[in-house]
């Protein structure tokens, strides 16, 4: 489908293993990997701030963040880049932000915000086969945004905020293989550390007939 909703695909590795090796497993052969050097101590174990000027974003991780690069197909045929960013703070545990600018599930929706993240978000469950339990729409630095919770029917918990900010979609993705497992602390620390960099995404003006 759209090559945000492509990357979903691959969280749903978790729905069937408790070992994730994403960039072994599901990455395509034309992906390229690489540390993000956090201004600490690269041994050291805990939260790490990401703030690398490039991204456009500053977040914290629960550990070294690996940067992905990824081609995924879009609804045309043709391939275009996807970037991520992994950590796992332990074995049955991930995080990860994902971010693409106009995708195609943008594209579809005529970049309209609301109808961009609701299929984001559809298209997410429906890729990893979970079932929402909530949702709460958000505003953080006045983008629109969405908080998702669902789960599968093993008893795993995906946890997703998506950000539409400008023509930029991010997803913030953080799973785990239980509610016992989840700690609830650490999604909530993961995702308010984030924040778009000033004048990074502008919002782009929507046509009169769709606000």
């Amino acid at each position: 489908m759209a090559a945000i909703l492509a990357l979903i695909g691959l969280f749903y590795l978790w729905n069937h293993r408790s070992q994730l090796s994403f960039l072994r497993t599901w990455l395509p052969s034309r992906s390229s990997e690489g540390v993000i050097q956090s201004p600490v101590d690269a041994t050291q174990i805990g939260w790490q701030p990401v703030e690398d000027a490039s991204l456009g974003f500053k977040v914290e991780m629960p550990g070294d963040a690996r940067r992905v690069v990824t081609q995924a197909t879009s609804e045309t045929g043709t391939t275009e880049a996807v970037n991520m960013l992994l950590a796992k703070p332990d074995a049955t545990r991930t995080y990860a932000v994902a971010w693409a600018d106009k995708p195609p599930v943008a594209r579809m929706n005529d970049l309209v915000p609301d109808k961009t993240l609701d299929q984001a978000r559809d298209g997410a469950l429906a890729r990893t086969e979970t079932t929402r339990v909530s949702e709460i729409r958000i505003n953080p630095q006045g983008y629109p945004g969405r908080d998702v919770v669902a789960h599968n029917v093993a008893g795993g918990i995906l946890d997703t905020r998506f950000i539409y900010a400008g023509s930029r979609l991010y997803m913030l993705i953080a799973t785990a293989p239980s509610a016992a497992a989840r700690h609830e602390e650490d999604v909530i620390r993961f995702f308010n550390s984030f924040s778009i960099a000033n004048n990074t995404a502008i919002p782009e003006t929507i046509p009169a007939a769709t606000r």
